[in-house]
């Protein structure tokens, strides 16, 4: 195990994650002035979003506090981390008896548990939402998209099973560039899949992709998306 202080190892992941293109207060101000709805301006507003929190419970069958994950805004005392595997992997190998000082018992699974919750997380946002209000896109080429109308879009969801990396950030329509495209088959399960075809009338062996509107109702599952990238630490 790492003999570097837990807070040594997040300082040094927050330093690799700056960008040089950083954007200016005043341009940040723009941007959330004329794109509120875009997760980008969700995340400046909020940049709690970028971390895992941890809150502690008290377990009946073994008399001890245990930390669980809180995927949501909360109340209350809690125990940030940056929400990257790397860092989870580094307090299941006994960093965590430092983060919650002794206070808490930490689960084996903890890196497997969280990553599962951000999977199924993105599922539940996606169907709280009628499927009519997706659109289906149609493949020009490997990376770029036809829609129907004029819209633009928080994210593409593609359902290819040939794709391998978990999301792509430079997808674009014929109105609209940079697009991040999440390839669903890294996120989830068969039987999910399977549910979302038979609700679009397709085989279960098709290939569709779908159009996330940009909306005020749409921005949480583009930042539960995002949370699986991020968790992943796939490099840009």
């Amino acid at each position: 195990m790492s003999r570097r202080p837990l807070s040594t190892i997040i300082k040094d992941w927050s330093k690799k994650s700056i960008r040089e293109n950083r954007k200016t207060p005043s341009q940040i101000r723009k941007l959330i002035k004329e794109n509120p709805d875009a997760l980008e301006a969700k995340l400046y507003t909020n940049p709690y979003e970028l971390l895992l929190r941890f809150g502690l419970a008290w377990h009946l069958e073994t008399n001890r506090n245990w930390a669980f994950p809180t995927l949501r805004k909360t109340t209350g005392f809690g125990y940030y981390v940056n929400l990257k595997k790397e860092i989870l992997q580094v307090l299941q190998k006994g960093a965590y008896q430092a983060t919650f000082r002794g206070a808490a018992t930490y689960r084996s699974d903890m890196v497997e548990h969280v990553q599962d919750v951000l999977f199924q997380q993105t599922y539940t946002e996606f169907s709280k939402h009628p499927i009519q209000m997706y659109d289906t896109l149609e493949p020009i080429t490997d990376k770029q998209w036809k829609s129907n109308g004029s819209a633009e879009y928080q994210c593409i969801l593609s359902f290819d099973a040939t794709q391998t990396t978990l999301c792509e950030l430079d997808h674009h329509t014929q109105t609209q560039q940079h697009v991040p495209c999440y390839n669903m088959h890294r996120i989830w399960s068969p039987e999910n899949m399977d549910h979302l075809k038979s609700q679009l009338n397709l085989p279960k062996n098709a290939s569709v992709a779908l159009g996330v509107p940009k909306s005020i109702e749409t921005i949480q599952l583009a930042t539960d998306l995002w949370h699986c990238r991020q968790f992943i630490n796939q490099p840009s």
